[in-house]
This record gives C-alpha cells, sequence and structure tokens, in this order.
C-alpha cells in the first residue's frame, strides 16, 4: 500500500498563515514577530520559521533577519508579471481544452460555467470565487497536462493575496462574460481564441490590486 504523508506543525502552520493572509487578517507591509506567532500557536520558533521560509519562497511575505518577517507590500511591476505569467499558464491550458475535450468535459465545463451566472448577477464575490476556481479547474482538467495545471493553480493563492484590498471592485459580470466566451471558444474547437481569451481574462486583474 502507498505510504500517506503525515501531516507536520509546519505545514499546519504554513497553511493557518496563508488562509490569514488571503483572509486580509494581516496588512500588506505589517511586521509579524515570529516569537509572537510561535506563542500564538503553542510551539517552538522552529516549525514557525520553517513555515515563514516556505511562505516567503511562494511570495506572500518577505524575511527581516533579527526582526522577523513583513507581509508583501505589493509592487506594481511584480504584480503585473505575476498575472502576466498566470495568463500565459492558463491561456496554454484553455489551447490544450480547445484540442482534446470531450463531451463530457465540455459538459463539465458547462456546468461550472453556470455555477457562476448566480454570484455574478448578485455582485457576490465571495461565492463567485469558488465558482471561478471551480471553472478554471475544470478547463485546466480538460487540457489534460497535470503539469501545467499544476503550475497554474500555484499562482491563484498569490492572485487572491493581492486582490483581498479591491476584490469587491472587480466587474463580476464581465469575468463571467469572459468565462463564456473562453467556454463558447472551447467547444468549437477554436484553441487560437481559447487560449488568447483566457490569457487575456487572466492577465488584465493586475489593474484590481492596490499597489
Amino acid at each position: 500500500m502507498p505510504m500517506i504523508a503525515s501531516v507536520t506543525k509546519t505545514d499546519q502552520i504554513y497553511q493557518a498563515l496563508l488562509t490569514q493572509l488571503l483572509e486580509g487578517r494581516h496588512q500588506f507591509g505589517e511586521i509579524l514577530s515570529t516569537y509572537d506567532l510561535a506563542a500564538e500557536f503553542g510551539v517552538s520558533r522552529r516549525p514557525v520559521m520553517d513555515a515563514v521560509m516556505r511562505l516567503a519562497a511562494a511570495g506572500f511575505i518577505s524575511v527581516i533577519p533579527q526582526v522577523g518577517c513583513q507581509v508583501t507590500v505589493p509592487d506594481e511591476r511584480k504584480v503585473r508579471d505575476h498575472f502576466a505569467v498566470a495568463g500565459i499558464l492558463e491561456g496554454a491550458g484553455a489551447r490544450l481544452a480547445a484540442l482534446t475535450a470531450t463531451d463530457a468535459q465540455l459538459a463539465e465545463i458547462d456546468d461550472m460555467l453556470v455555477r457562476g451566472t448566480g454570484p455574478a448577477k448578485r455582485n457576490d464575490a465571495l461565492a463567485f470565487a469558488g465558482a471561478n476556481r471551480d471553472f478554471h479547474s475544470a478547463v485546466l482538467a480538460t487540457g489534460g497536462n497535470q503539469r501545467l495545471a499544476e503550475l497554474a493553480m500555484d499562482t491563484w493563492d498569490l492572485n487572491d493575496f493581492y486582490l483581498q484590498k479591491n476584490r469587491l471592485s472587480t466587474d463580476l459580470a464581465q469575468a463571467q462574460s469572459e468565462h463564456t466566451e473562453i467556454a463558447e471558444a472551447i467547444e468549437r474547437r477554436d484553441a487560437e481564441r481559447a487560449g488568447r481569451l483566457m490569457e487575456e481574462h487572466v492577465s488584465r486583474f493586475w489593474k484590481f490590486v492596490e499597489v
């Protein structure tokens, strides 16, 4: 039987801190003390430091020697570069989806698309966020390239982190309309259009980041 990896204290703290960052419980630029975090989680500083280093590598915080760490302050160039790369990855996934989609996969994409309709009409950003991930997941899964899907999905948490301040300012109706156009291009097997629309859709969200 395959071995199941155990969840370490570092894993738990990493996930807890990541959740706090995505929920906006720490402000951009806020200094975090590893001593205070260790006390909060009831552990030694070692797993906290390990979790902090992982978050730093992922772009959520910066480590400051002798001080602790600081929540990342979005920089316009880095934000634009991040969303540009995210768009390229997801655009490639959409192109593959248009080339390889089965009827069952097209139906799954359509089902995920429909989930976003209500939240978009109500301007319910929280509900739309879940539907949005479902739609993008379905497109990436349809593309069939697991490594590409993993790389694209790795950008999602940083997307949400950057957008936390202005998520309510995004035009959900426009986002849903763009999803519809992407789904239609995939269904028509128009790989070039599907890829271009997806890349433009994802990359434009840098404009909503407070820098």
